[in-house]
């Protein structure tokens, strides 16, 4: 007999036996108790598991939100100074400096002045438009909130 042939007649004769112990009532209720016990414990562990993933797809959703906004804030701040040039100020005006000149600007270059003239018209609507979003980002900047980026849609 080779060793091949010993170990498939040793395999046959394990799995016999376990087959007459399940016979025996007390050995098949304690065998079933296990295997209930371990379904019991892979559900668990598959609820537990669903857990962990919920709150880690929260947490980089949340990373990735923070990231964003303070790619935003930087952005803001590496254009920041043509905005303080748009609205004819220094880098270390305040936020009501910029109020002010916003609001002088606005008053200065706002299209309804130059409803007469067409041309005159067309050029105080573009620079009404610069003035807005010069004033919107640095309002944005000097307060630390993170608001509407100007010229990007509103979310719903």
């Amino acid at each position: 007999m080779k060793l091949r042939d010993g170990l498939r007649l040793f395999s046959q004769a394990g799995r016999l036996a376990a087959d007459v112990a399940m016979l025996q009532p007390g050995i098949r209720r304690r065998v079933l108790r296990v295997k209930e016990t371990v379904d019991d414990l892979r559900r668990e562990l598959d609820s537990q598991v669903a857990q962990v993933e919920a709150r880690a797809r929260v947490f980089v959703t949340e990373v990735e939100d923070e990231a964003r906004r303070i790619h935003r804030q930087s952005q803001r701040r590496l254009t920041a100074t043509d905005h303080y040039r748009v609205l004819e100020l220094s880098p270390a005006a305040t936020l009501d400096d910029v109020k002010r000149a916003y609001r002088r600007l606005m008053r200065e270059h706002h299209p309804d002045k130059h409803a007469n003239d067409a041309e005159a018209e067309g050029r105080a609507h573009t620079r009404s438009l610069e003035i807005n979003r010069a004033y919107a980002e640095l309002s944005a900047l000097l307060t630390g909130r993170e608001g509407r980026v100007a010229n990007e849609p509103r979310r719903p």
